[in-house]
């Protein structure tokens, strides 16, 4: 029996996804949900996710695929999602953080949708600090939309929470495993030339494992096919 995360990289290529979904996808449900089975993902991570008749249909899809799926938000709120192909304990499941255990894998996965506003931003990133402090003798990966830029250059301090997080030892995999692209940013406004809001984290114990692993930001599908936000693909 597979118990490790190591031993599943080594018997098979495993593939993530981090994906804002955009006002939890609306009409665009259905490119969705052909976007996250065709490329067969094994773990994924949305977020703006709505409990809602759409989002509802993408849980739906999913399960009929033999998924296991856990959203964090029931009232209609934007929220992160989590759903995984190997079978998953929820750990916390609140306001814009959802935790999940896999116990044959021993990985802890922590989605999060930070705050954009400057409200209640401070009190978020104070929670996932705390966490990854808690956590950091794990093997934990922790990821979703930030709303928080690492390549800032007039970095704020909610900006400083990313740098805060590689003091605790979590390494930014895309500041080190990235496929350079000409345009490296999740988020691309009309006027700006990009941002990168969306990230995977994850402890310096789960990394002394990982053999090989690249991230990169699928910018094919931007919008106005599917989302505002590249995903992040995690392989």
């Amino acid at each position: 029996m597979i118990k490790t995360f190591s031993e599943f990289k080594r018997m098979k290529k495993m593939r993530i996804l981090n994906f804002n979904t955009r006002f939890g996808g609306e009409k665009r449900t259905y490119k969705i949900v052909d976007y996250l089975l065709d490329n067969d993902f094994d773990l994924i991570i949305l977020t703006e996710f709505i409990k809602n008749d759409k989002g509802s249909e993408i849980i739906e899809k999913l399960i009929a695929k033999g998924y296991k799926t856990q959203p964090s938000n029931k009232d209609g709120d934007l929220g992160p999602f989590i759903a995984s192909k190997e079978p998953f304990v929820a750990k916390a499941v609140e306001d814009r953080w959802v935790e999940v255990y896999i116990p044959w894998m021993d990985l802890h996965v922590l989605g999060v949708y930070v705050p954009s506003s400057i409200t209640g931003k401070d009190m978020f990133w104070k929670k996932i600090l705390d966490y990854a402090e808690a956590n950091s003798d794990k093997q934990v990966m922790i990821t979703g939309d930030f709303n928080t830029d690492s390549d800032s250059l007039d970095k704020t301090d909610h900006d400083l929470n990313l740098d805060k997080l590689e003091e605790l030892g979590y390494i930014n995999l895309w500041k080190y495993n990235s496929i350079n692209e000409i345009k490296p940013f999740t988020v691309v406004p009309p006027k700006d030339d990009g941002f990168k809001l969306d990230h995977a984290y994850i402890s310096s114990g789960l990394a002394s494992i990982l053999e090989d692993v690249s991230v990169y930001p699928d910018s094919k599908i931007r919008k106005p096919e599917i989302s505002d936000d590249s995903p992040l693909v995690v392989i």
